[in-house]
């Protein structure tokens, strides 16, 4: 019988506390492995992730936090990607990733660039499944305190009645809808390489299939 192993990359973040919670409760895993800053992640191994089968890469960070460009792209695009290859050698067929609304290689916005990057990157490494999340500004409760990013939720919250079309994909979304969303996609979510804006993710979150 075979054995189904998650490994989770920002087990620590806003998303990744959510979605370990959800993990861990999913009786479809034979086991969770969570990983932090602590397993230094620009030298993670395949042999550091044995048994692999899905993987949830939930890393992430803003330059303010990061203190620079460089720093950021290191933990948005380097970290990412290393703990993709070493779990895509390890054996893992299936990822599930966070990137952002908006996320192009060839914006002109540094953020969504890097994310672009990234998943061009997570594109070429020949999985099974690739699930590409892009969620807009996400809701829920942070242990570090952002006041501007609180202001910017409640002017979206405030328009969101207006933010139809196009523009639906910029709505704000609770976290646990976005871990919801993963942890289905991962389970059994469809083959192939798919890209998650506001409507698939609830369309996930709700039991779909995509």
């Amino acid at each position: 019988m075979s054995r189904n192993v998650a490994v989770l990359a920002g087990s620590t973040g806003l998303t990744g506390r959510y979605l370990r919670e959800v993990l861990e409760e999913d009786a479809f895993y034979d086991g969770v492995q969570a990983l932090t800053r602590q397993d230094r992640l620009e030298s993670l191994e395949a042999s550091q992730l044995p048994g692999a089968t899905h993987l949830f890469c939930c890393l992430g960070t803003t330059i303010k936090a990061a203190g620079s460009k460089a720093a950021l792209r290191q933990v948005d695009f380097d970290y990412v990607v290393r703990f993709a290859k070493a779990g895509r050698e390890a054996g893992a067929t299936r990822l599930m990733v966070v990137s952002s609304v908006g996320a192009n290689a060839r914006s002109g916005t540094f953020y969504l660039k890097v994310k672009g990057e990234m998943e061009e990157a997570l594109a070429g490494m020949g999985f099974e499944a690739l699930h590409i999340f892009r969620p807009g500004v996400l809701m829920g409760s942070r242990p570090d305190a952002r006041p501007r990013e609180l202001w910017g939720i409640r002017l979206l919250r405030a328009v969101e009645w207006a933010m139809g079309g196009s523009l639906r994909k910029y709505r704000p979304m609770p976290v646990g809808v976005l871990a919801s969303a993963m942890a289905v996609a991962g389970e059994r979510g469809a083959t192939g390489q798919h890209i998650h804006h506001f409507d698939e993710i609830y369309g996930l979150a709700g039991g779909g299939a995509w």
